[in-house]
């Protein structure tokens, strides 16, 4: 069988049985992050990333735009467990006859997004490749105790995203099918494609004050994140508020397009989706006002059951939709 037939998520769990779990570790496989104890009460939590020129450069995107976007994809595992990163690494692979003022332009964006966070960038390595493939690391400390899994949401959460979601979707279509859109939506399109951005320090917030469960970013895709952390926990989601971003549902009606593919399935949002306790949840939206993130409240966890969007007549339910390496989009 092929990687394409078979998919991301079957291949990993076809080799989980190969990965070792080191006592002390808070994090699973199926966490992308991963943590490996340092000394008592600290662990080291690092993340790896791949860029594949190839799949991932969108059209009219600059190498800068690609250093910066890898970096974001790099650091926003990090930042959904909770962990504030302390450094980072790339490996750049490109043609022996790559423009060598294109290759500093990406190495300049993936530092310069960091330092802007005042994370350092350490270094990495070069290789020769017949595209561009970036693969970034980054690292930070955390008592075990204080990083947050996808793990640990309870019935009765709330499940919260710090962004609304649609614009990716609008973007991809706009630069690979030629969607025709307003020019203020096709701007705040392209700005969400080319320059994505991380909620820093709100997980990390929301931890110290016993104010979120569980928690992972949405850069597969809504659809997969609710429905992996439906999964993990063993139980069900009900969305009874699509966290829809301004401009998208006009659009969606004007070109016949499904609002629901629309909000699940865009992916390389960077939002992060995370659970909170419902007594919890006036501190949390507090400690969000005060890092100037966004915080609304989607719907909530059940006992069990799929994942679904309550429309307010009936249930639908809300598939892995989203980003699938092997397959591209579901």
């Amino acid at each position: 069988m092929k990687t394409k037939e078979l998919g991301e998520r079957p291949f990993l769990k076809s080799i989980s049985h190969m990965i070792n779990q080191v006592p002390g570790t808070k994090l699973g496989f199926d966490d992308d992050a991963s943590d490996f104890p340092i000394h008592e009460g600290k662990n080291l939590v690092l993340n790896v990333d791949t860029f594949v020129g190839d799949t991932d450069w969108l059209p009219n995107m600059t190498p800068a735009q690609v250093g910066r976007k890898t970096a974001v994809m790099t650091l926003s595992d990090l930042v959904a467990k909770g962990v504030q990163p302390q450094s980072t690494l790339l490996s750049m692979c490109v043609p022996e006859d790559y423009q060598t003022e294109d290759a500093s332009e990406i190495i300049r964006g993936f530092s310069q997004y960091g330092l802007k966070h005042k994370i350092p960038f350490l270094g990495g390595d070069l290789g020769a490749t017949n595209s561009v493939i970036l693969t970034g690391v980054a690292f930070g400390f955390a008592s075990p105790d204080d990083i947050i899994t996808r793990r640990g949401a309870t019935t009765g959460n709330i499940v919260a995203v710090t962004g609304k979601f649609g614009l990716t979707s609008i973007g991809f279509k706009i630069l690979l099918e030629g969607l025709d859109v307003p020019d203020a939506l096709q701007r705040r399109a392209l700005q969400a494609v080319y320059k994505p951005s991380i909620p820093f320090g709100i997980v990390k917030a929301l931890a110290e004050k016993g104010a979120v469960t569980s928690a992972m970013d949405s850069s597969d895709g809504l659809g997969i994140t609710l429905n992996t952390m439906a999964e993990l926990n063993g139980k069900g989601i009900v969305i009874d508020n699509l966290p829809i971003a301004s401009g998208i549902t006009e659009v969606a009606e004007e070109n016949d397009l499904d609002i629901i593919e629309l909000i699940m399935g865009g992916g390389e949002e960077f939002i992060v989706v995370l659970t909170v306790p419902s007594g919890k949840w006036e501190t949390a939206r507090t400690n969000a006002r005060k890092l100037n993130i966004p915080l609304h409240a989607i719907g909530k966890i059940t006992p069990e059951g799929p994942v679904e969007w309550n429309d307010g007549d009936r249930s639908h339910e809300i598939g892995f939709l989203g980003y699938d390496t092997f397959r591209e989009w579901t």
